[in-house]
């Protein structure tokens, strides 16, 4: 199979210096919307309390924390920008992603001690179900850092609520558990309430000698009274009570380690307990990429930054689908599946990082006289007929059974309807 796969035929061509000159106003419009995505994305990391502020406590922020965690590189981020319910603080409060850890794929999730000292907030919940909906559908670990304050309070309707509310993350770390997927949590500050709920459902606790957890507090203590009713007063007395003869918040390392056992290993600095999490996450088993390789990786011998001169930013434009895919594929070279038969669709088998991959598309602009041969119409680009159903059937089904993974490039505006169709 090895000259199957390693002497596939070119695709594509290089973006000559007219072709750039008639599209520099595509260029700028398309560096445009990145730089306001980025700027979005910087607005999100700099939300809550500065970063100096969390440095004066001695602690490091999120975003350090799993810059220091995983292999540069590596990082994928998510929902960076997900705020489904438009809170004011302009973030879920969780910062994920996909990311190597000691050269082994895990889903990553942090509390951004930065907003409301990692507080739940509305949409937090589905954020988080929507990474580890990931973790379960792609057996990765799942690597926790552990900093929440509980929830904010004024917003308690927004989080508990639904059957994607905060309480079914929980049930996820079950769902995980029983599947398989180990958790490995970093705890860090304190995490009272839902946050040491948070912090005792993973498999394997590493915690920070300041870090704390504990189930309760006043609210809970008076909810439990045999009363029958929620006794505000009594909460606000035990409230009260603790600030004057607690030194030390409930749930301390001490407490944890030495007593529950919920913590398998404390450290004294934020750097010794990512050190831990690395040191885990070594020992979970996982393929060798190169057992899965059919070729060596190679770049695509075209630029990447050519794809802002190829896309259209104006969408009722037409464009070389194949130019794209050229920019895309391991050494721009592919082995397209059924070339003559419905041509507005792009099946074929390419490489990516030297995996094989099986690749969808929809081509754009004219497909040649005749077609379709069924119609009295022009065919165009970007809708589907019978030739290209069929032929995407056959390369899914055919990808479904050798279990090759699809990527697929949706731009179409539907399928042909009609009395000829």
């Amino acid at each position: 199979m090895r000259p199957y796969f390693q002497n596939m035929k070119p695709i594509g061509k290089p973006l000559g210096e007219k072709q750039k000159e008639a599209n520099r106003e595509n260029y700028r419009e398309i560096k445009e919307v990145e730089r306001q995505v980025e700027e979005a994305i910087q607005k999100v990391k700099s939300a809550g309390i500065p970063e100096e502020l969390i440095h004066k406590r001695g602690q490091l922020t999120v975003w350090e924390r799993i810059e220091y965690l995983i292999d540069p590189g590596s990082w994928c981020p998510l929902h960076t920008l997900y705020n489904p319910q438009f809170n004011e603080e302009g973030t879920t409060g969780v910062i994920d992603g996909l990311a190597k850890i000691n050269g082994k794929w895990a889903v990553v999730a942090g509390f951004d001690n930065k907003v409301l000292a990692g507080a739940w907030i509305a949409g937090q919940a589905d954020n988080q179900l929507r990474v580890t909906d990931i973790a379960k559908r792609l057996h990765l670990p799942l690597v926790w850092l552990v900093n929440c304050s509980g929830v904010k309070l004024t917003e308690q309707q927004e989080v508990y609520a639904n059957r994607r509310g905060n309480g079914t993350t929980f049930f996820r770390h079950a769902e995980l558990e029983k599947l398989g997927v180990p958790i490995i949590a970093g705890i860090y500050g304190t995490n009272p309430a839902g946050g040491g709920y948070q912090a005792i459902s993973p498999t394997i606790l590493v915690a920070h000698k300041d870090a704390n957890m504990a189930v309760g507090g006043g609210g809970i203590v008076s909810g439990m009274s045999p009363k029958g009713y929620f006794d505000l007063e009594g909460a606000e007395q035990i409230i009260e009570a603790t600030r004057h003869y607690k030194e030390v918040p409930p749930g301390s390392v001490r407490i944890h380690y030495n007593e529950t056992g919920f913590f398998r290993e404390v450290y004294d600095t934020e750097k010794e307990v990512l050190d831990a999490l690395k040191k885990y996450m070594a020992m979970v088993p996982a393929y060798d990429l190169d057992f899965f390789r059919v070729d060596a990786p190679k770049e695509p011998k075209y630029s990447g930054e050519d794809l802002n001169y190829i896309v259209p930013f104006n969408q009722k434009r037409s464009y070389s689908f194949d130019e794209v895919l050229a920019r895309i594929f391991d050494n721009s070279e592919h082995l397209e599946f059924r070339p003559d038969y419905g041509p507005e669709v792009y099946t074929g088998l390419a490489k990516i990082n030297g995996f094989l991959v099986g690749f969808i598309g929809n081509r754009q602009g004219f497909l040649g006289a005749g077609y379709p041969d069924y119609a009295p119409y022009q065919g165009i680009g970007g809708k589907l007929y019978r030739q290209g159903l069929i032929k995407m059937n056959e390369f899914v089904t055919l990808c479904g059974r050798d279990r090759v993974p699809i990527v697929w490039f949706q731009d179409t505006t539907g399928i042909d309807v009609g009395d000829y169709a």
